[in-house]
């Protein structure tokens, strides 16, 4: 699985966690917004990706730590978010550069090659050659 479902899926979690706890914390709090599920959800959304309206807020003591808390792996999460996507472009690239690194090693080891094979031909012509002028010659000695 990758690391960005893995992500998405771990915020999934972190968001429905938050948004029962902080329910829980605040739904007996006289002055407090959050007083349905629906409310705690909205808060915890708002508070993870760091927008932070400020229409629903905590009022307890403990509800405003576990927003601290929220707070942080909100900047966390978005932080690691865009490291994962960065890393995937930049992996990406290194796989095409070396793709191409791997055709070019490949092209001049192909040339080198031909270029070897080629020498190989010309001194094999060049040896017949030889071989051809000798027997010319060797039949020449022979007539006369």
């Amino acid at each position: 699985m990758g690391a960005l479902i893995k992500l998405v899926l771990m915020s999934i979690v972190v968001i429905l966690v938050g948004t029962v706890l902080m329910y829980k914390v605040e739904k007996n709090e006289p002055n407090s917004p959050i007083d349905s599920l629906d409310d705690a959800l909205w808060w915890c959304i708002a508070t993870i990706t760091t927008v932070g309206y400020g229409d629903v807020v905590p009022v307890s003591k403990i509800g405003r730590y576990v927003a601290m808390g929220y707070m942080g792996f909100g900047i966390s999460m978005i932080a690691i978010l865009m490291s994962t996507i960065s890393n995937q472009f930049y992996r990406k690239k290194i796989e095409h550069t070396e793709r191409r690194k791997e055709r070019e090693e490949i092209e001049s080891f192909r040339k080198e090659v031909l270029n070897k094979l080629n020498e190989l031909e010309k001194k094999q012509r060049q040896y017949f050659d030889l071989i051809q002028q000798k027997d010319v010659k060797s039949k020449n000695t022979d007539e006369n």
